[in-house]
């Protein structure tokens, strides 16, 4: 394995944040996620609760180890079937977005930033949007847990909206505040976004609507506003 830290990843994961909160709240919408889960591989399938979604599988944590496998790298798959496949999406933005570990067929966890779910969910959280799953489910397995991103219609990607922006990026920066910046902008970038605005204002355009995030000195959030359309709380 690779003798890096996993810094640049932490930050990842911090940035990804409001997209995973406000996804994983999506799925629990449609689900309840501490119904028993049934996996069939070959069919691309994980019923949660009796309720069939379609996904793709990410990768596994070894308990025992502690580390990181990518499904495409796990030799007790076929590459190329519909729930291993897509996964090797993760490798083409490794290099770009200088994250190593996207690239890397098995890591060790030690250092990756646990927000409370664990490491192994931090990984998904970032893996979850480059292949297109608008969410993660975690699946315990006994010897390790499963992570899959969901790629079906009944859990589709939130609309960002004016009035529920403030709280998407306000809860993740109550949880991680190292980066708030980096929080906007990956939210935006995400949901295809238009965002202006320079080092003391962000200006994010959701619909006809236009949402300023203002900064200090030490880049924290100071206030979040902005014009709201007749439509907005509709």
């Amino acid at each position: 394995m690779p003798e890096h830290n996993h810094d640049r990843f932490n930050s990842a994961v911090v940035a990804h944040l409001p997209v995973a909160m406000e996804a994983q709240e999506s799925l629990a919408a449609v689900v309840d996620l501490n119904a028993p889960y049934q996996a069939a591989i070959d069919q691309a399938t994980l019923t949660i609760g009796g309720r069939p979604l379609h996904v793709v599988l990410l990768g596994t944590v070894s308990k025992q180890t502690n580390t990181w496998l990518w499904s495409w790298a796990n030799q007790g798959f076929a590459s190329d079937i519909p729930a291993i496949a897509p996964a090797k999406r993760v490798t083409d933005v490794a290099d770009s977005w200088g994250l190593w570990e996207l690239a890397e067929p098995r890591f060790g966890l030690a250092g990756v930033l646990d927000t409370g779910l664990g490491a192994g969910a931090s990984i998904a959280l970032v893996a979850a949007p480059i292949i297109g799953a608008t969410a993660f489910y975690s699946a315990d397995y006994g010897a390790g847990t499963a992570y899959f991103g969901i790629l079906d219609p009944a859990v589709p990607r939130v609309r960002p909206q004016a009035v529920t922006f403030p709280r998407r990026i306000l809860d993740a920066v109550g949880l991680r505040p190292e980066n708030p910046r980096s929080q906007v902008l990956t939210y935006a970038s995400v949901h295809d976004l238009r965002v202006t605005g320079d080092e003391r204002q962000l200006k994010v355009h959701i619909g006809g609507d236009v949402m300023g995030v203002q900064f200090d000195d030490q880049g924290r959030i100071t206030n979040i506003s902005g014009s709201l359309g007749p439509n907005a709380l509709q």
